[in-house]
C-alpha cells in the first residue's frame, strides 16, 4: 500500500490527543481530568466518543463505544457522559480540525486550478433543537406560520482538494459578509498570492470588494445582473469597470454570459490577467457549486444537524467535531477514488465511478476510533486497508450534468433530540 494521507492524518491526530498542553487548553477548568486513573470517561475517551459519528440512540451509541474499547460488560449512562462533556471546550475540536488543515498544506502537494488554490465561501442555515436556550444563543428563523431555533454554518472550502479549511457556527441572523470577514481574518496567516476566493450572490458590496482588495487576494463574486448598472455595459461580455467608494476608485472586471438555462450571469472579479478568458470564469462559476454539494454531504451523509445536546456547548462541540470528521472522510475518499480510477484504466465504461459516500461514512464510523487507538503502525495499516477495500467495492457512477433544486423554505425540525434512530 502506497503512502496514505489518511494514516498520516491519524498520526497527526494521535499526537494532538496525547499532548498534555492540548489537554490543559481543552479543559473548561484546570481541575478537570486531573485524577482520571481507571475512570471510564477520562479526557481521551470522552473526546473520542464525540468523534465516533454519534447519531443513533444515545445509550446504544455509548454501549457500542465501550464494547469497542474492550469493556464488554460495562458502559455508562448518558447522564454521566453529559457531565463529562461539560468539562471540554469546543476549542478542543477546533484544534483537531485546524491541525489537520495546517498539516495538509505544509506537508503535502495539493491541487490547483490555473496556478491558484480555489476557495469557495458560503453559509447555510442549520436545524437545531427548538429550545429557549438555543433560541437565545443562535436566534430564530421566521416563516409565515413558524418560528424555529436555527444556527448558521459558514465555511471556507477548498474546491480542488475537497477540504474545509475554516468553519464557524454563529447566530442565524448574522450577516453572511461579516461572517466571511471573520473566517478570512482567521485564515489570514495561511493566505498567499495564489489564492482565489469564490462567492455567491449574497456577498457583493463596495465595502466587501474593498476589504478583499486590501487583503490582497483574488476573488470572483457572482452578482445580480441589475447591480452597478451605471458602471457596467450590458452589451459587453468582458470589460474593465470602475466603482467609486468613499472618494476612491476600484478597478475591477465584469464578466457576463448566458447559462444553458437561458439565465444571464454577472461575475465581478479583480483578475485582470487576459489569460483568464470567459470560459475560464465559467469553469470557476461551476466550481463554486461544489460548496453547495459539500453542505449537502455535511447535512445528509454526515448528519451534521443531528446534534447530540440541547446546550450551546454541545452544539458547538458537535459542529466542530463534524468539520474534523468531514476532512478525515475526504482523505479516505480521495484514496478510494484513486484506487477505483486505477482499476478503471483502459476499460470502456459508460460512466466513471466514485466511492459511495454513504458506505464510506458507515465504514469510517465503524473503524475511525479503532484506528486512532491502535498503537501499532502495522496493525493500523492493516485495519485501514481492510476498510478501504470494503469502501472501493461499493462504488457509484458519476453522472455529469445532474443538478438538484435547493429548498430554502422554513420547515419543522426533522432532527429533534427525541427522534434519534435505533439503528
Amino acid at each position: 500500500m502506497a503512502k496514505s494521507l489518511f494514516l498520516e492524518a491519524v498520526e497527526v491526530t494521535q499526537n494532538v490527543l496525547h499532548d498534555y498542553v492540548f489537554k490543559c487548553e481543552s479543559r473548561s477548568k484546570p481541575t478537570y481530568f486531573t485524577r482520571e486513573g481507571r475512570h471510564k470517561l477520562n479526557f481521551l475517551s470522552t473526546i473520542l466518543f464525540m468523534l465516533n459519528f454519534v447519531k443513533k440512540s444515545f445509550q446504544i451509541e455509548l454501549d457500542d463505544y465501550f464494547k469497542l474499547l474492550g469493556n464488554r460488560t460495562e458502559s455508562i449512562s448518558k447522564q454521566a457522559f453529559s457531565e463529562a462533556r461539560k468539562k471540554i471546550k469546543p476549542a478542543a475540536f477546533i484544534k483537531l480540525f485546524d491541525t489537520i488543515v495546517d498539516w495538509y498544506y505544509k506537508e503535502n502537494p495539493y491541487k490547483k486550478f490555473m496556478g491558484f488554490r480555489i476557495f469557495a465561501i458560503d453559509a447555510s442555515i442549520l436545524e437545531i433543537n427548538n429550545s429557549i436556550r438555543l433560541r437565545d444563543a443562535f436566534g430564530v428563523s421566521k416563516g409565515s406560520s413558524l418560528e424555529l431555533a436555527r444556527a448558521m454554518a459558514s465555511c471556507i472550502y477548498d474546491t480542488e482538494n475537497n477540504l474545509i479549511v475554516k468553519a464557524l457556527i454563529t447566530k442565524c441572523t448574522d450577516g453572511a459578509r461579516s461572517v466571511a470577514i471573520k473566517l478570512m481574518n482567521s485564515f489570514k496567516d495561511h493566505l498567499n498570492n495564489n489564492d482565489l476566493f469564490l462567492f455567491d450572490r449574497g456577498y457583493p458590496s463596495l465595502d466587501f470588494f474593498a476589504y478583499l482588495i486590501e487583503l490582497n487576494v483574488k476573488f470572483m463574486i457572482r452578482t445580480p445582473v441589475n447591480y452597478y448598472k451605471s458602471s457596467i455595459k450590458s452589451s459587453v461580455p468582458d470589460q474593465i469597470i470602475e466603482l467609486k467608494r468613499k472618494g476612491s476608485v476600484m478597478r475591477l472586471r465584469a464578466i457576463r454570459f448566458t447559462l444553458p438555462s437561458g439565465e444571464d450571469e454577472l461575475l465581478i472579479t479583480n483578475i485582470e490577467d487576459e489569460t483568464f478568458g470567459i470560459q475560464d470564469f465559467k469553469t470557476l462559476y461551476f466550481k463554486r457549486w461544489r460548496i453547495e454539494t459539500k453542505y449537502d454531504e455535511l447535512k445528509n451523509k454526515l448528519q451534521l444537524e443531528k446534534f447530540t445536546g440541547d446546550t450551546p456547548l454541545s452544539v458547538e462541540q458537535d459542529f466542530y467535531a463534524t468539520m474534523f470528521l468531514a476532512n478525515m472522510a475526504s482523505l479516505v475518499k480521495q484514496e478510494a477514488d484513486e484506487m477505483i480510477a486505477k482499476e478503471q484504466e483502459g476499460k470502456d465504461l459508460k460512466y466513471e465511478y466514485t466511492a459511495n459516500a454513504n458506505v464510506l461514512t458507515g465504514k469510517l464510523k465503524a473503524n475511525l476510533v479503532r484506528i486512532i487507538l491502535e498503537e501499532s503502525p502495522r496493525r493500523r495499516k492493516k485495519l485501514y486497508k481492510q476498510m478501504l477495500d470494503e469502501i472501493k467495492r461499493n462504488r457509484t457512477p458519476i453522472r455529469p450534468g445532474r443538478s438538484f433544486k435547493r429548498t430554502k423554505g422554513l420547515r419543522a425540525n426533522r432532527n429533534g433530540l427525541v427522534q434519534k434512530s435505533a439503528l
